[in-house]
């Protein structure tokens, strides 16, 4: 727990990258820090380690510079390579260990992304096993 205090102390959060365990738990990254800036901490699963670290820092970045994300809003990809990102309040915060463990009370938005077709876990015709990016809050609409 001391690198993640310095780590956050140096730069504002910390992201912590867990590997999943196969088919039924996907790999999955959160953020632990953005708590002490009165900002609701932030968690992705399903997507490589390296692009859920480069996701969440960046994300982390722009709401410490002033950008309000919330639930309900949908991020469109600046270049068009990457996909567009709806964010969904968090209800189950069990996966972020590091976060619970520094924090008794903290809010976490989800950051979920779409299959191939651009179709979201919460559509019927979305094609990814649930497995692989859970929702641990309420899709929207």
């Amino acid at each position: 727990m001391p690198d993640i205090k310095k780590k956050i102390a140096r730069h504002g959060w910390a992201v912590t990258a867990v590997a999943g365990s196969g088919h039924e738990h996907p790999d999955f990254a959160y953020t632990t820090g953005l708590t002490e800036r009165s900002l609701p901490e932030l968690i992705v699963y399903g997507l490589p380690l390296h692009l859920s670290g480069s996701l969440l820092n960046d994300m982390a970045s722009q709401m410490v510079a002033g950008f309000g994300l919330t639930s309900g809003i949908k991020i469109h990809s600046a270049s068009g390579e990457e996909p567009d990102i709806v964010v969904i309040q968090v209800v189950t915060t069990s996966d972020m260990v590091v976060t619970d463990a520094l924090y008794t009370n903290f809010t976490a938005l989800q950051l979920v992304w779409p299959d191939l077709d651009g179709h979201f876990p919460w559509e019927p015709q979305y094609s990814i096993c649930e497995h692989q990016q859970p929702l641990m809050g309420v899709g929207w609409v």
